[in-house]
């Protein structure tokens, strides 16, 4: 076992460690409370899904709480649940990853059930077809029976028609019903190798425990090879492009995103502070004008994305009942118009930071430290650095770079990755009998 690296924050220390097969360790211990949370994170998410088999990394997230050789099905759970446990996992564009939060005496118990699923993990094709409907259904409900589900994948494909992020992570229908237990089994194998994993513990431990217990439990596992990632680069966007859709909606949505830079960047920092200038609570730029003075919204909302790779900066608006194709085209235009001013404005153009700049920035900065206050959102965010950036210490450059940023530096990723990049547009407007329920 190594010590690979440290920080030091001036009141605790977060360790990572390297087993000998691989996998990795970041302690960081808290004795506030008499807990902690045990997350292991795996380097594998939709993306990395074969082709015609989309969906199969979050399909075997369900799977994995199913038996092991060890362990009847359901007995990780009421394990868990009988002592006090609490547990949940989730599967995203780069990554899967599986969280426990439990009392802090229960150190051995979450080692021992986590290295036997990761190892001894034990499927039928009962557990599997089981499994399939309920992820069929969870498609159902928040895709092809939900307008906004589905908007957002028609508008990701259409954004990313090279790069797998254009794949919906639930995958297509069709691809999960193709999926065999074979493919699940090869899954497992190429996957959930402990030289693919990182464990991120974080709460009232001892770091010499944590690593003796970890080393008792998952230093036998043998490291496997892993597959080399080629993932293909999306071409750059030249037009705009443009989805039009009739949906069981009550009121019109539109959604407009632009290309944008990987997660750990400043440019993705500055984005960051844009686009709380621009949807960010009742004083922001777009809610005033588009909600409060035209009366021509409902709800605005933006986000940019933390991926490894290349992602969207997306602006969606819920326009007000009763409206049209005409209104819509007008909130193209406005919203046009607000970058355009804001551009030029003030705010980005002076080289002193306006009372909007610092109002913005100190949002986002109150709002990341809060966003630390839990052991399990620490854990959360230490593991998501390390497989996106490949870096967990970027968890405190992200603190360091949104402190960094100033108003040149919105002004040019602004002009840069909206004003002079074409958008990919989604409007989708109610169905012929209004009666449709958002």
């Amino acid at each position: 076992m190594t010590r690979v690296d440290a920080f030091f924050d001036g009141a605790s220390e977060i360790v990572r460690h390297r087993l000998d097969n691989g996998l990795e360790v970041i302690i960081w211990e808290d004795r506030t409370a008499p807990v902690f949370s045990y997350q292991t994170w795996f380097r594998v998410g939709s993306r990395h899904d074969p082709p015609g088999r989309s969906g199969i990394a979050h399909l075997f997230e369900h799977l994995m709480f199913k038996a092991t050789t060890t362990r009847a099905e359901g007995d990780y759970d009421r394990i868990m649940e009988a002592r006090g446990g609490q547990t949940n996992a989730a599967t995203w564009v780069d990554w899967t990853y599986y969280k426990a939060k439990l009392p802090r005496w229960e150190l051995d118990l979450v080692a021992e059930l986590e290295s036997d699923r990761m190892e001894h993990l034990a499927l039928s094709e009962d557990m599997l077809e089981r499994e399939r409907e309920v992820v069929l259904n969870e498609r159902l409900m928040r895709v092809d029976d939900d307008p906004e589900g589905l908007l957002s994948e028609r508008l990701m494909r259409e954004a990313f028609r090279v790069h797998p992020y254009g794949v919906p992570t639930i995958g297509w229908e069709e691809d999960i019903r193709a999926i065999t237990l074979a493919d699940c089994l090869t899954f497992y194998r190429t996957h959930y190798a402990p030289n693919n994993a990182t464990i991120v513990v974080v709460g009232d431990v001892r770091g010499d425990e944590v690593l003796a217990t970890i080393q008792r439990r998952y230093g036998h596992l043998a490291p496997q090879p892993l597959p080399h990632e080629v993932t293909p680069r999306e071409p750059e966007q030249h037009d705009e492009r443009r989805l039009s859709l009739t949906l069981p909606l009550s009121a019109p949505r539109l959604t407009r995103c632009w290309k944008a830079p990987p997660s750990g960047s400043a440019e993705h920092a500055a984005l960051e502070v844009l686009t709380e200038l621009l949807v960010g609570g009742d004083s922001s730029r777009l809610q005033r004008t588009l909600v409060e003075e035209l009366e021509l919204a409902t709800d605005v909302s933006g986000w940019v994305s933390s991926w490894a790779h290349p992602g969207i900066f997306e602006l969606g608006v819920t326009l007000r009942p009763g409206l049209g194709q005409a209104e819509v085209a007008r909130v193209e235009a406005v919203i046009d118009e607000v970058l355009v001013k804001l551009l030029d404005a003030d705010t980005l153009s002076s080289a002193t930071p306006t009372a909007e700049f610092d109002k913005a920035k100190n949002s986002l900065e109150a709002g990341f430290y809060r966003g630390l206050a839990d052991v399990g959102a620490r854990a959360r965010a230490l593991g998501h650095a390390r497989v996106t950036v490949g870096e967990w210490r970027d968890l405190w450059r992200e603190a360091e770079r949104l402190a960094a940023v100033r108003p040149a530096d919105v002004r040019e990723a602004l002009a840069t990755h909206l004003i002079a990049r074409p958008a990919t547009v989604g409007v989708a407007l109610p169905d012929a009998d209004g009666q449709g329920e958002d």
